[in-house]
């Protein structure tokens, strides 16, 4: 039974020398519409102004708790560690660089209380720094949410809130293996238990810098992210070969470079993907196949020059026929690109003919 004299939210921050951007953080949290929270902060062993930051905080503010770590645990650790102080029946992510909109906890608590079966709720996004203004909006419903999962996590995690019973009862928490993507991680263990949905508005400042996409980091958080996906893979009963994991990879990161070989192999791919499902029923159907069709035509190449078999593939993919509606347009492309192939194909036949009747 929850305490009466719990807050509705814990905020819940670990932070390692965000001085720079903390301040703005804060002032983002405490400024909210919906004022029931918390704010759980995990200082990670500082060395810079954080500290003194957030004393002054908690100062000001009785609402603000804060817990330091003797020496720096990482990310997952001390997110773990700020958990196991929280108080609020929800519990609300927010990192130290992002900037909360003050609607977003009102919003994200209306639906949570309004709609008991999802466990998880998070919003789109603006992005701030460089570059900035950018609107990276997310599936709201549950189903096209788990099902993009097998390819990437759209729950951004500074804009999530869930609710801390569902995790509690069933003994999760973030995994200290994953030293990123840890809540990619987090979700796809909780998926069985819960339901997903994002508030479909701009709720929060997403910041951009430098920092944050160091080839370091970046490669750090695709290896977690890999794991994710390979484990969701296996799950479904299928053994990927090195081959099958790096095509996997490449459709995730929609990176893939296609000629009719290539083509050949998504769409083999994606059909093992699709047939594994039915077998274990991981995935909700019709959008499983959706999201599969999705990575199917992003990796057609709408170029002429790709030639007639990339026509072909494209032709023999069962994905093709996954939506009827978009059929005509489709042709339309197809019968374009393979006129132009054509015309290619005859020009080239066409000129040594040409160079010999000019020689002549």
């Amino acid at each position: 039974m929850p305490d009466p004299q719990s807050p509705t939210i814990t905020v819940l921050m670990a932070v390692h020398n965000g001085a720079a951007t903390l301040r703005e953080a804060l002032d983002g949290i405490l400024a909210q519409t919906l004022a029931d929270f918390e704010v759980v902060v995990v200082d990670d062993a500082s060395t810079d102004a954080t500290p003194e930051l957030l004393r002054a905080a908690a100062e000001a503010d009785p609402r603000v708790r804060i817990v330091r770590n003797a020496e720096n645990l990482g990310l997952t650790r001390s997110l773990n560690r700020g958990w196991d102080l929280a108080q609020g029946r929800y519990i609300a992510r927010m990192d130290a660089d992002d900037v909360a909109l003050p609607e977003r906890f009102a919003r994200q608590v209306a639906l949570l209380d309004a709609q008991p079966e999802v466990g998880v709720c998070g919003t789109w996004i603006e992005t701030i720094g460089d570059p900035a203004g950018d609107v990276w909006d997310f599936p709201a419903d549950d189903a096209a949410i788990r099902s993009r999962l097998i390819f990437e996590n759209v729950m951004p995690h500074s804009t999530v809130m869930f609710r801390r019973a569902a995790f509690d009862d069933a003994g999760l928490r973030y995994d200290p293996a994953f030293t990123a993507a840890q809540d990619y991680d987090l979700w796809v263990r909780a998926a069985p238990l819960v339901r997903f949905a994002n508030v479909p508005e701009v709720l929060l400042h997403y910041r951009v810098h430098p920092a944050q996409i160091g080839s370091a980091r970046r490669a750090e958080q695709r290896a977690c992210a890999q794991r994710v996906r390979r484990a969701q893979i296996e799950r479904l009963g299928l053994h990927p070969t090195e081959a099958d994991l790096a095509l996997h990879e490449s459709l995730a990161l929609w990176q893939v470079a296609c000629g009719y070989g290539d083509l050949r192999r998504v769409s083999l791919w994606l059909a093992a993907l699709q047939t594994a499902n039915r077998v274990a029923g991981i995935y909700p159907e019709p959008a499983f196949t959706q999201i599969l069709t999705d990575r199917w035509w992003r990796a057609y190449p709408r170029q002429s020059e790709r030639g007639l078999g990339v026509c072909l593939a494209l032709a023999r993919s069962p994905f093709e026929w996954a939506e009827p509606e978009l059929w005509a347009q489709r042709r339309r492309i197809a019968l374009r690109d393979a006129r132009a192939a054509i015309v290619v194909r005859i020009k080239d036949r066409l000129r040594p003919i040409k160079r010999m009747v000019l020689r002549g």
